[in-house]
């Protein structure tokens, strides 16, 4: 099993369509977890940025008000092949009339000052509208499926964004993880290893559950979050789990045995994760050749994960959508 392309949860649909035909047709709002104080060292920008990696605007912000790239921080990653509308904030004494960038790929919607910078993970979630185009195939099944997926959700796999443009982040994690001695590397890319080989375990034991189809269900030994069943986001510490849901978590992971003792000697904490992605305001509007969806997910959910689940997508901007080996459910 393939914790990258992992199984599905539902039964393959005789349905195709393209996703991201444009930026436009794939769009990403994020919620901010908390008001702005309205005074402070830190200037936060609301930005919409089209086509560009969250690190290429912080860059750039850097360069623009004149701070180092430690100065510049943000909530959440977001997608580069989309428009996308998310938080930052600058340590700087400047204002946003400052902001002198020779580019057209994002512009600075709102501002305001603020007593703390923005930190990973402060954010209350995020909205997506996104469309398909081109459909093809059984249209009058999608429309079932998206009803099961409005009410029973989807397996919630890391993305295939967290593993880079073919998978190449994971072999760049394996060499710095597994391998001694470790160079030394930025603090970005040494989080973006761990976070890497912690999704790729995760997905391991997801990917376990959904072949199993008890993956949305608790099942003995199970560790839940509100009544969710949860997965190891793997560090140091015992597992959690006891039992039968002890049992798959070991057997999933001894492919992977490799990562675990370097993960647990890194300074992380063993975490959980919930096995079940819900999104919440689902609605959708479907003909015979479009269709366009828009919900809200938690932090950390990926909205391919769920689109995953309804067909075939070719996505001419990226790598097309996994089309994995379904379990019929």
């Amino acid at each position: 099993m393939d914790p990258i392309a992992p199984p599905r949860a539902y039964a393959r649909l005789s349905v195709e369509g393209v996703i991201r035909a444009c930026l436009d047709d794939f769009r990403v709002d994020e919620y901010a977890v908390f008001e702005p104080s309205g005074e402070g060292e830190h200037l936060l920008l609301r930005i919409e940025k089209r086509g560009l990696n969250t690190n290429d605007v912080a860059n750039d912000l850097a360069r623009a008000f004149g701070v180092v790239p430690l100065d510049v921080s943000f909530a959440g990653m977001k997608d580069r092949h989309a428009v996308t509308r998310q938080w930052f904030s600058v340590r700087t004494p400047a204002d946003a009339s400052n902001v002198d960038v020779a580019s057209s790929s994002w512009r600075v919607l709102e501002s305001a000052r603020h007593a703390r910078k923005l930190r990973r993970g402060d954010l209350a979630g995020n909205a997506f509208h996104i469309r398909v185009r081109d459909l093809r195939g059984d249209v009058d099944a999608l429309t079932e499926r998206l009803q099961l997926l409005s009410t029973r959700g989807a397996p919630n796999y890391f993305g295939e964004q967290r593993f880079g443009r073919e998978s190449a982040n994971v072999e760049r994690a394996r060499r710095w993880i597994c391998n001694r001695p470790r160079p030394i590397v930025l603090p970005f890319q040494k989080g973006l290893h761990l976070s890497t080989a912690r999704a790729l375990l995760f997905n391991a034991v997801l990917g376990q559950r959904v072949i199993a189809q008890n993956w949305d269900r608790l099942i003995d030994g199970d560790v839940a979050i509100d009544a969710v069943p949860t997965g190891p986001l793997w560090g140091r510490g015992r597992p959690a789990a006891s039992g039968a849901a002890l049992a798959i978590e070991t057997d999933a992971l001894i492919a992977h045995r490799q990562w675990l003792d370097p993960l647990e000697h890194l300074g992380l904490a063993q975490e959980r994760r919930i096995f079940v992605l819900r999104p919440n305001k689902f609605e959708w509007a479907l003909d015979r050749t479009q269709l366009e969806v828009r919900f809200d997910l938690s932090p950390g959910q990926f909205a391919t994960t769920l689109l995953a689940e309804i067909g075939a997508l070719r996505n001419p901007l990226h790598s097309a959508l996994h089309d994995a080996v379904a379990v019929t459910s």
